[in-house]
């Protein structure tokens, strides 16, 4: 009897366990969890992710493990970096530093998983990283950078010999861009291979001495341009590098130093180094009015991604040289000329060219004594003539009906006619029709019906 109570117990035992067995553990939460590891010859990462915050938990969590190795990888600047070359203000090393961002978990490699733990509600990741074998490959790859970088510069020296300005200095910020990542770090290069620039500061004191080289090349007169008008012939400015090679295929920046000059904000000079201005609107502010231009190295590099987002840094180490080109703000200036016949007979009157003197000389326009200084002449010519009823009002009133007509022209500098019109149904009244002519010369209609066609004219000569 008590072997079978044996038996029967060992039998249920073992079907326990198995049950058991078919039961999962809940998994022990590791120690790297709740205590960070601390390891002098590794860098640690860990990460962790909520479940319910994304079905990609597992990703999550080994992504900030990633951002949180990085965070561990300290860079020490020296004395001999370029921070402390540039500056020794403290606010300046600041500025500096904050612009300047360790993106480690961009281009960290050599890393391994050494674990993972998850529960109901977290998923972690545990990275490490070898510090010795970070520093090899990181300074193989920056070793690379380098090299690279001093190709640049050398092969820079081999345009500037060859007088193509833009792409040496396209070059050089090139080389710039590439080392931005080692920027808070020692960076030297070999100056038998870099036509002895020896560091950063060198390639950016060259980029800068390169920058201050350019000239424009100021003409004789200032020209001269006129406020409203329906457009404008473009202005064109030489550029040349160090006073005698001209700056060809390079882009700028313009902007006006004052509000009255409207203007392109955007120019290349051509193969001769010529810039053309050009201008949208002037408004009639009289003066000499100025026009800055920058090297645009941002459109220099446009389509170069590396150097383009360095610019910003870049600009930190050099300043651009602002020139300066000039134009003078002056008047329409007009000339008019008048002719008043009353039946073929010249007439000592003048009515016609005071009336359109007072009808333009304002902000944007001046009257001139001398055809030759004019931007426009306006040529004015007057006569009466016997109206087709004068007969039959003369037979049966004693009245004569004048008409006067009056053809105006309007000529440019070149004395090409730009505006032709012809005025009349302007009639006088007399008991002859000498008077009645004098009399169509001070009908209320001559003004109205000149200032007609006037109207038109001087949108010939000023668009607003």
């Amino acid at each position: 009897m008590k072997l079978n109570i044996f038996k029967y117990s060992f039998i249920l035992l073992l079907f326990t366990n198995k049950l058991l067995a078919q039961i999962p553990a809940e998994a022990k939460t590791p120690n790297w969890v709740s205590s960070r590891p601390q390891s002098g010859f590794k860098y640690v990462g860990i990460g962790v992710a909520d479940k319910s915050r994304s079905s990609n938990y597992q990703m999550d969590a080994k992504k900030n493990a990633l951002y949180d190795l990085a965070s561990e990888i300290k860079v020490d600047i020296s004395t001999n970096s370029v921070l402390h070359s540039v500056s020794t203000n403290n606010t300046y090393d600041q500025n500096f530093n904050s612009m300047i961002k360790l993106t480690n978990s961009d281009n960290i490699e050599g890393y391994t998983l050494v674990d993972t733990y998850e529960n109901d509600k977290q998923y972690w990741a545990y990275y490490e990283l070898d510090k010795n074998e970070y520093a090899k490959r990181k300074a193989q790859k920056k070793q690379i950078v380098i090299d690279k970088a001093s190709n640049l510069i050398s092969a820079s020296f081999s345009d500037e010999a060859n007088k193509n300005f833009s792409a040496s200095l396209k070059k050089r910020i090139q080389a710039f861009g590439i080392l931005n990542p080692y920027l808070s770090e020692e960076i030297n290069f070999d100056p038998s291979k870099t036509n002895g620039i020896k560091n950063i500061i060198d390639l950016t004191n060259l980029i800068q001495s390169q920058l201050q080289s350019i000239t424009v090349v100021q003409p004789p007169v200032v020209p001269v341009v006129k406020p409203y008008q329906p457009s404008y012939p473009v202005i064109p400015f030489k550029l040349v590098i160090n006073n005698n090679v001209v700056l060809n295929d390079f882009p700028l920046k313009l902007e006006c130093d004052d509000e009255y000059l409207k203007i392109d904000e955007q120019a290349v000079t051509n193969s001769a180094g010529e810039m053309n201005l050009k201008i949208n609107n002037v408004d009639p502010q009289f003066l000499l009015s100025s026009v800055t231009l920058n090297p645009d190295i941002e459109r220099l590099t446009a389509n170069d991604s590396v150097s383009r987002g360095s610019i910003g840094i870049l600009k930190q180490f050099i300043q651009t040289p602002s020139l300066k080109v000039q134009v003078n703000i002056e008047p329409v200036s007009l000339f008019i000329s008048s002719k008043e016949n009353n039946f073929n007979h010249s007439l000592p009157t003048n009515m016609m060219e005071q009336f359109v003197a007072q009808k333009f000389n304002g902000a944007e326009m001046r009257i001139v004594d001398n055809v030759s200084n004019a931007d426009y002449i306006i040529e004015l010519s007057g006569n009466t003539t016997t109206d087709i009823s004068s007969a039959v009002l003369q037979k049966n009133y004693q009245v004569s009906l004048a008409e006067l007509i009056i053809n105006i022209s309007l000529k440019n500098k070149k004395n090409e006619v730009v505006y032709k019109s012809t005025v009349n149904e302007i009639y006088g009244y007399a008991n002859s029709s000498e008077k009645a002519g004098l009399n169509a010369y001070s009908n209320p209609s001559f003004k109205t019906k000149l200032s007609e066609s006037l109207f038109f004219l001087k949108r010939k000569m000023i668009n607003y």
